[in-house]
């Protein structure tokens, strides 16, 4: 039995009932375990409260998912492919993939009801060998690709403001400036995670929303251009058809890898599945509801910025939503506004990253895969916050945020966020196909996804991790990287395959050493969901 985390049998006493069992396993706290410190605050051991509902859950999928992609990713998809009719095509194509892959993680989700996400899934899907995918992901993701995405974001988002501003010559001179206004920012963002939950999800709420009015009015904007309510002159992008497309395998690894990258974002709310209420029907709804509508959302803005911008005039020196709003609102709203609303997207973006993040590390320590677990796996008494994991994950983004100087090696670390996380998604949904292999009676699978379609994303994301080492199309009007192509996917590679050490340290040596088997947990859950009578199973669908 594990000495870090505690199971749910071993967590209630022997007179308690198969419903105490019940509501223990759906993760509601099941007893108090007080840890006092004579010298610090009490910290309560116990799971996280229930504060997710159906809009705050597809708030946290909106704050990761949009940021500024969609502002700026079209014009390099159309330039990439030839023609906007295709580009649209590949849009919807790698939307609904991703839905399927959102889909999958949902019904894992179900499965297993508590934070983590991934380090759970991986755990289950792989116990063998000693939940090797599962310690790398958990190594990878929790120490390097969050805190790095964090620091990337929290770099670049007050250059939004300062353009809006007319302030270009900060974003250019002033790059420490940025990265100090980010580190006050972040650190203000860190105190409401630690001090209020609820807040927080408010404040989510209210970053989701001014993320969807910015889109929604480039959305509906194209809308009423497609049917004629606001006039236009029209453009021959839509009447030209497929004539012009080139496609090739390079254009389309390059096209596909910036199209999954703008839907990247919903695996978010599995960090924090656990703090959602009535899973089996929240989590499903809030990743169909969110995806599409951003999808709805995302194909209506490219139909609006090519009936406006001809592809001959895209520039990519200038975000092409700057451009539309340019030619139909002018250069208030292109130059201003829009700016503005982005940073507030971004600093979305940072804030939801910053709040599964903190779930992400909480879940590593408290399942035993990290050391110090009992510290990072432990939760206020007062504000009911994992707050040493937050501290750590704000730690670790002050650190890459001020580490690469700038430039070249910045931009490196931004390339590097995304490289391992093709391989962990493909292995995820993969594991929904496992898992319905291997637990093919699982009373707390409330939810079934189509699992075609979770197999579809996972090749596909795992055909775009390998390509990454093939040559990129050059976008047109882009100068090329001096950074050698293969670097960012080889160091991402190569950091993956350095977590092997502390896997084996941790699981090896470490058991072997102490006698304490960190892996204890992963078939005990599944053992004691297995054993469940089939008045469980009906207590349990009727919740």
């Amino acid at each position: 039995m594990s000495g870090i985390y505690t199971p749910v049998e071993a967590a209630i006493a022997p007179s308690q009932s198969h419903d105490d069992i019940r509501h223990g396993l759906l993760g509601h706290p099941t007893h108090d375990e007080y840890t006092n410190h004579s010298d610090g605050p009490k910290v309560v051991d116990e799971p996280l409260s229930k504060e997710i509902g159906l809009f705050s859950a597809s708030s946290i999928i909106i704050g990761q998912v949009v940021g500024s992609g969609i502002f700026s990713t079209p014009g390099s998809i159309v330039l990439l492919c030839g023609t906007p009719s295709t580009a649209l095509i590949l849009w919807v194509v790698s939307g609904v993939v991703s839905l399927g892959g959102a889909l999958g993680s949902a019904e894992l989700g179900t499965m297993f009801p508590q934070n983590g996400g991934m380090i759970r899934y991986l755990s289950h899907a792989y116990p063998r060998p000693r939940a090797l995918c599962a310690t790398i992901m958990a190594y990878s993701v929790t120490f390097f690709c969050r805190p790095a995405a964090i620091a990337a974001n929290t770099a670049v988002f007050a250059q939004y403001f300062f353009f809006a501003a007319g302030r270009k010559d900060y974003i250019e001179s002033r790059d420490y400036l940025l990265r100090g206004i980010g580190v006050l920012v972040l650190t203000v963002l860190l105190v409401l995670n630690m001090v209020s939950v609820r807040w927080s999800l408010r404040l989510l709420n209210v970053f989701a929303v001014v993320k969807m009015l910015t889109l929604g009015v480039v959305s509906i904007t194209g809308f009423l251009l497609l049917v004629g309510a606001v006039h236009k002159t029209p453009g021959t992008n839509w009447s030209r058809g497929f004539r012009g497309t080139h496609l090739d395998v390079r254009s389309f690894a390059s096209a596909m890898t910036r199209l999954f990258w703008s839907w990247e974002g919903w695996s978010n709310i599995g960090y924090v599945v656990g703090e959602v209420r009535d899973v089996k029907r929240t989590l499903p709804r809030a990743l169909t509801l969110a995806m599409s509508t951003l999808g709805v959302l995302y194909v209506l803005a490219n139909v609006a910025y090519f009936m406006v911008i001809p592809v001959e005039d895209i520039d990519n020196g200038t975000m092409l939503a700057a451009q539309f709003m340019d030619r139909v609102f002018g250069t208030v709203m292109g130059q201003h506004v829009l700016p503005a609303c982005i940073g507030v997207s971004i600093l979305g973006v940072v804030m939801s990253e910053l709040f599964g993040g903190g779930r992400l590390m909480y879940t590593a320590g408290k399942t035993g895969f990290v050391p110090y677990g009992e510290m990072l796996g432990q939760i206020h008494p007062t504000f009911g916050t994992p707050v040493y994991a937050l501290g750590i994950m704000w730690a670790l983004s002050i650190i890459f945020l001020f580490a690469p100087p700038p430039g070249q090696a910045f931009d490196l670390l931004v390339d590097l966020v995304q490289e391992g996380m093709w391989y962990f998604y493909a292995l995820t949904a993969f594991g929904v196909l496992v898992l319905r292999k291997r637990l093919p009676r699982y009373a707390l699978r409330r939810y079934r996804s189509p699992v075609w379609l979770a197999c579809v994303f996972g090749v596909l994301s795992f055909v775009l991790g390998v390509l990454q080492f093939y040559p990129p199309a050059r976008v047109p009007g882009k100068d090329e990287p001096s950074v050698p192509y293969y670097l960012a996917p080889l160091l991402g590679v190569s950091f993956m395959a350095l977590c092997a050490v502390p896997w084996y340290l941790r699981m090896y040596k470490y058991v072997n050493r102490t006698g304490i088997q960190l892996l204890a947990w992963i078939d005990e859950e599944e053992q004691q969901v297995l054993q469940m009578t089939e008045a469980d199973v009906r207590h349990l669908s009727a919740q």
